[in-house]
């Protein structure tokens, strides 16, 4: 169940399925102050209404707005990523779980192993800002 807003509809999240994996592990750091910024208040939000209802897609999400890889080939990099994270999670575009259970799957399914084969080649895993 999602939280509902003032108008009494639920409130739902499209999430790249990739970057489930980066909330799990996000350290403060980003690609500008505006990126981190928004990591961290959609996090705080999600951490504190477990029950948000988060939408996995392999597209841009809220967080895209802020990175400056758009339209670049990373950006290509990160659709094959959010197929790769998609498929080792037993996902598919589209499906619907809470912030909680998002959370808890990543912490079942992804270790460091894991974690070194789905996001090989992301800067932020190189650069040692996850800790897996």
């Amino acid at each position: 169940m999602s939280w509902k807003s003032s108008l009494g509809k639920a409130v739902s999240y499209s999430v790249r399925a990739h970057h489930l994996l980066c909330a799990r592990h996000f350290q403060g750091y980003g690609y500008s102050p505006a990126f981190v910024r928004r990591m961290r208040r959609t996090l705080a939000l999600w951490h504190g209404r477990p029950q948000s209802l988060l939408i996995i897609i392999n597209d841009y999400d809220v967080w895209c707005r802020a990175c400056p890889n758009q339209g670049t080939d990373n950006c290509t990099t990160a659709v094959a990523r959010d197929n790769l994270v998609l498929k080792h999670l037993g996902l598919v575009p589209g499906t619907a779980l809470t912030w909680a259970a998002a959370w808890e799957l990543v912490g079942r399914k992804v270790d460091k192993n894991a974690a070194g084969r789905l996001c090989a080649g992301c800067p932020w895993l190189a650069g040692g800002y996850c800790r897996w």
